[in-house]
């Protein structure tokens, strides 16, 4: 189970988890290994009710263990009473650990729950940041309290993307980004995040190595920002890095001939070994944005562009579907069938699966789920964690 309280180490976690069977030693124990791969993934799912055949193939991949955690989107957002339905039904799974419930709500445009589920809007960043950091910390109390009384447990946000490009169509046309600046950028994400945590919610930075430069939009294709990204984008990953408040970190989609290959999410790309590793000493958790974006499956099948997004260094691969015709396939079971053969055959390491599963369980260790209920535990050999994401609108994923 999740820790309540305190903070394993990262070195203790790796050393419990080396002697799970099957962790080790690659695929010894090819039953297990599903379960091991499982904390890595966070699935998607059709529909907005409890009853939907969608949200009960989810359910019961939650309960097998071969995901850890659901992402819902705009499209999953129905009335209120159904999505409290859908969440009371995944808290009281019977699953290993409590999995996570997340939404990216980061105010603005990316709004998953307002006046749509007759709750209160937040504004968007830059509209935030014209504003006093009292007051931005207010708002975003309140923003922390809305997910907390639903029983959300990570925000994917914020946003600590630079605006150095107004006329960028995902960042900068959207509001998306506090400013040009990083002093401005973490000054406003920092009050993000710590009233989060104050409610007992899990955040994650975006979009590394940064995606405030570019001139396209990596929900429909490859952002090459080989002639536009500076160093000066890493600067709020550094900072905030420094001030203990960057848990989690989502890759973009992202490309960069010259300083870090090809796409950041995909192997061939070294944004997450050697920039964000090596570079700039992170040894966090790393997810991708959401692999069904265009610039992904345009180019590589579902299951090579989750096999390679463990390659290139994630430890988390966010996958809400395969596109938007195929509203049937289990993608969780079939992402998680790609991993494990991946891990049986040695494309990936053992040792790469076992550092992932550590950073995942030391960034959950300390955290306590709202209201202090669990739901029913069952045994096996590794206890999943799990993950969640919302997306832009209804047919939009995440990022």
């Amino acid at each position: 189970m999740l820790r309540r309280s305190g903070r394993l180490s990262l070195a203790a976690v790796v050393l419990m988890l080396s002697g799970q069977p099957g962790l080790a030693a690659g695929c010894s124990n090819r039953a297990a290994t599903p379960q091991l791969v499982g904390p890595m993934i966070m699935a998607g799912f059709f529909g907005t009710k409890p009853s939907d055949p969608g949200f009960q193939q989810l359910l019961a991949d939650l309960e097998e263990g071969l995901i850890g955690g659901v992402v819902i989107l705009g499209r999953n957002v129905g009335t209120a009473d159904d999505l409290t339905g859908m969440i009371e039904r995944i808290r009281s799974c019977k699953c290993a650990a409590p999995p996570f419930i997340a939404i990216d709500d980061e105010g603005g445009t990316v709004e998953r729950l307002g006046t749509n589920v007759g709750m209160a809007e937040t504004p968007s960043a830059a509209e935030v940041a014209r504003g006093s950091i009292t007051a931005a910390r207010s708002t975003y109390a309140a923003l922390a309290g809305k997910l907390a009384r639903l029983h959300i447990n990570i925000n994917l946000a914020p946003v600590v993307d630079l605006n150095t490009n107004p006329s960028n169509p995902i960042i900068g046309q959207r509001q998306r980004s506090y400013g040009s600046d990083s002093d401005t950028v973490v000054r406003y994400a920092a009050a993000f995040v710590q009233a989060h945590r104050n409610r007992g919610i899990l955040t994650v930075l975006k979009h590394f190595p940064g995606h405030g430069s570019s001139t396209a939009d990596s929900h429909a294709g490859i952002a090459d920002v080989t002639k536009t990204w500076s160093s000066s984008e890493l600067k709020p990953y550094r900072r905030l890095m420094r001030r203990g408040l960057a848990g989690a970190i989502m890759v973009g989609h992202l490309a960069h001939a010259v300083r870090w290959g090809g796409v950041a999410t995909q192997s061939g790309g070294h944004a997450i070994d050697r920039l964000l590793r090596r570079d700039l000493g992170y040894d966090g958790v790393v997810m991708t944005d959401d692999l069904a974006m265009k610039a992904i499956l345009d180019a590589k099948p579902p299951a090579a562009a989750a096999v390679d997004a463990v390659k290139a260094g994630a430890d988390i691969i966010m996958f809400t579907k395969f596109s938007d015709e195929d509203q049937t396939s289990d993608v969780g079971r079939e992402i998680n069938g790609a991993l494990t053969e991946a891990v049986c055959s040695g494309e990936i390491e053992a040792g790469a699966l076992q550092r992932s599963v550590a950073r995942i369980r030391h960034w959950t260790s300390g955290w306590k789920p709202p209201g202090g209920r669990t739901p029913a535990q069952r045994h096996v050999s590794v206890a999943p964690l799990g993950t969640s994401a919302g997306g832009y609108g209804s047919r939009r994923s995440p990022g």
